[in-house]
């Protein structure tokens, strides 16, 4: 992209018609303007597809509310150092669907126990045929239970989520997860009144070859203000819990990053069949940094008796990355855990 745009003697277009056609070759924007029987053609800009995928990225980032997870930029170019070799396979197969994807890495904070072996690729759905999400599904294995829920839910997502975690047995589980946050924008929008619960993502998690799956629910608490959070928060624990004071610190200091009135997205996820109560606050638009956040992980960190050996690298190495979204609360075992969201891109 040229760093500075010579106009002079360029005349300004208002067009009030536009449309879009293709061939292998080439993309055609026209521009016009209304006229008896149809439209008058003003200009025409013939670009290749590869400029046309670059400004479809562009325009989906604009477009992306901050407030949706996964966010990110849609242009990522995650590489497979990136990511753990068991979830290789995987970036492949996404990059592959020929489409801009965002990027988010994380860490899983537990008593005695720290992991980084964590992503998730995060595709538009509108970009992709449903056939090609469904093919990818099957050949990261996905139990063939819930290829058909899937696809039945996949019309209502704007967002499908790629994801991979590793494991200290070895194999480590991959996940996909649908997102409905247009939906609940739309309603929000509609009906500001309307506070009720409302299902933000569904997610499909099973270990590297194996059948056995679970399905997590998450429900989103939309218009909850900063002190109806950490209320909330408070009441998904029957007692005090690391995670939960780590949780409400950083809140704090989130909160004081925008505006009185405004607040983040907050997420409540369940699975059937055991003791798991979890939650997921989004703070992209807080604009923090990792390192912001460091303190009060490290006397997480401390409180969970990790190795600082082990911890502190690995906090090291994500320091300058955009702090993208926090869970925590009660894993499916009932362990207190805390996991942090970053962003690989945005340096």
């Amino acid at each position: 992209m040229p760093e500075r745009w010579l106009d002079a003697g360029v005349g300004a277009l208002r067009p009030e018609a536009f449309q879009v056609q293709s061939t292998r070759e080439e993309f055609a924007l026209l521009f016009g303007s209304p006229a008896e029987g149809g439209a008058k053609l003003e200009r025409r800009i013939l670009i290749p597809p590869i400029l046309a995928k670059r400004l479809a990225r562009v325009l989906a980032d604009l477009a992306r509310d901050p407030n949706a997870t996964p966010a990110g930029t849609t242009a990522s170019a995650a590489a497979d150092r990136d990511v753990p070799a068991a979830a290789r396979p995987m970036l492949r197969k996404v990059r592959a669907l020929g489409v801009g994807f965002g990027f988010e890495k994380s860490f899983k904070m537990s008593a005695g126990r720290v992991s980084g072996d964590r992503v998730i690729l995060g595709v538009p759905s509108a970009l992709v045929a449903p056939a090609a999400f469904a093919k990818l599904c099957r050949e990261l294995g996905m139990p063939k239970t819930h290829l058909p829920q899937f696809q039945a839910r996949l019309p209502e997502a704007n967002t499908v989520g790629f994801g991979f975690e590793g494991s200290a047995r070895g194999g480590g589980s991959f996940k996909v997860y649908l997102e409905f946050w247009d939906r609940v924008r739309q309603r929000v929008q509609q009906d500001p009144r309307n506070v009720a619960p409302v299902p933000l993502f569904v997610g499909y998690k099973w270990p590297a070859g194996s059948g056995k799956a679970s399905v997590t629910e998450y429900t989103c608490h939309p218009l909850l203000s900063i002190e109806a959070m950490a209320s909330r928060l408070q009441a998904l624990y029957e007692r005090d819990s690391p995670s939960g004071a780590a949780a409400r610190e950083i809140m704090a200091l989130a909160a004081a990053r925008i505006r009185s009135d405004d607040s983040f997205v907050y997420v409540e996820a369940a699975e059937k069949g055991n003791p798991r109560r979890s939650f997921d606050v989004n703070f992209y638009k807080a604009g923090l940094r990792v390192a912001d956040v460091r303190p009060a992980l490290s006397r997480l960190r401390a409180r969970y008796a990790i190795d600082a050996g082990k911890f502190e690298p690995l906090l090291d190495e994500c320091a300058a990355r955009p702090f993208g979204h926090l869970s925590g609360g009660l894993g499916r075992e009932g362990e207190d855990f805390l996991t942090v969201y970053y962003e690989i891109e945005g340096i």
